[in-house]
């Protein structure tokens, strides 16, 4: 029985090491990470009865865990560093016996030590799994495609930033932090705007918005001078005089109709101007509501937590929806460039079933949080 243990122990650690590898392209010296799990084991059991910790039934931090706490504090310490100093460091007695020593206190800390907050959700309940299922299989797609067109990836790197941040936001309401996870939608609803706007431009417009990013850089930047110089003559040009609202909105006086309606129907701002010509400003009242809590105020403690987390998931609907649908823009103009191109030209049918089952869910979260 004992040598049945040790090996799934052994078949556990590797496929933990591997996942590890996976996640962050860097691959340690099994060996010398080995050597540290069995000494950290030994010390995270001393720790537990220094501080008088008693365990219920499998409580005890698992062994994936552990592995993963002494991988990160190595990863973090030594990335950075040449191989042979690295090398150097694992076989170093003082450095070795400060992983062990830190590590078993890191476990027993956060992992029996820490305050839990209750959550009206988890990452295993649908309406969060539906969310992340939604957007993992929409990066998948994103992730499939091939080529140089310059416009074609500056999309896809906005599109993979919104669906990341999508599930930030629903990791958020898992986790039980609820009022942070309306905060970060509030920053997710932005660029929504932009991705709407870009989506129906074209190419110039794109290649204006790439430009007009450099304004948004030019702390340190060796071509300052020559950037604060074409900022001030685009100012001048089109007679902005606030430059910070130029630097954050100029680029919109590039989308059709914009420039015409400047300081009437539009001006450079998020409402009247990015919002307005995503034509998203039926959204401004949950993104209003959205920014009172930005900054610590009575809303953060007078509002019950499953307010904000039913607010953040209707929100989170409406917005991956509009994300959804300028994808499969998208893949009709660049879907040949796929890898995959049966999955890709299937997309939209697949991507509304699980829109359909996020309906579904939301219907169900209207009835328990009215």
């Amino acid at each position: 029985m004992a040598n049945l243990i040790d090996e799934m122990e052994s078949r556990i650690f590797a496929a933990q090491m591997a996942r590890l590898s996976r996640m962050t392209g860097a691959s340690p010296d099994a060996a010398f990470i080995g050597e540290m799990y069995r000494l950290v084991k030994v010390k995270y059991i001393e720790e537990l009865k220094k501080r008088k910790i008693r365990l219920r039934e499998l409580d005890g931090a698992r062994l994936d865990e552990i592995v993963s706490y002494i991988f990160y504090y190595h990863h973090f310490h030594t990335s950075h560093l040449p191989p042979e100093l690295v090398k150097k460091l694992e076989g170093d007695a003082a450095y070795r016996e400060l992983l062990v020593r830190d590590v078993a206190v890191y476990i027993v800390i956060n992992e029996h030590l820490n305050v839990e907050k209750r959550s009206n959700t988890s990452e295993y309940s649908p309406e969060i799994a539906a969310y992340n299922m939604a957007c993992s299989f929409s990066l998948y797609i994103l992730g499939s495609m091939r080529g140089d067109d310059r416009r074609m990836n500056g999309m896809s790197n906005l599109f993979k930033k919104a669906l990341v941040t999508i599930k930030s936001v629903v990791s958020l309401l898992a986790a039980g932090n609820s009022c942070d996870a309306v905060i970060l939608w509030r920053h997710l609803h932005e660029l929504e705007c932009v991705l709407t706007v870009l989506g129906n431009g074209d190419d110039d417009l794109f290649f204006r918005y790439v430009k007009h990013m450099e304004y948004l850089n030019m702390d340190g930047n060796p071509r300052a001078d020559e950037l604060n110089a074409r900022l001030s003559e685009e100012c001048k040009a089109y007679g902005v005089k606030e430059r910070n609202a130029f630097v954050n909105y100029g680029w919109l006086l590039y989308v059709p109709g914009f420039r015409d309606g400047m300081g009437k129907e539009y001006r450079l701002n998020f409402k009247e101007g990015l919002q307005k010509i995503a034509g998203l400003t039926d959204r401004h009242a949950a993104y209003a509501s959205a920014s009172k809590i930005l900054h610590p105020s009575a809303w953060v403690v007078a509002i019950r937590d499953d307010k904000f987390y039913k607010f953040t998931l209707f929100e989170l609907q409406k917005s991956l929806i509009n994300i959804v649908g300028g994808i499969k823009k998208y893949l009709a103009q660049y879907g040949s460039l796929s890898i995959k191109p049966g999955e890709c030209a299937n997309y939209a049918k697949n991507i509304d079933g699980y829109l359909n089952m996020i309906e579904r869910n939301n219907r169900i979260v209207s009835i328990k949080y009215r």
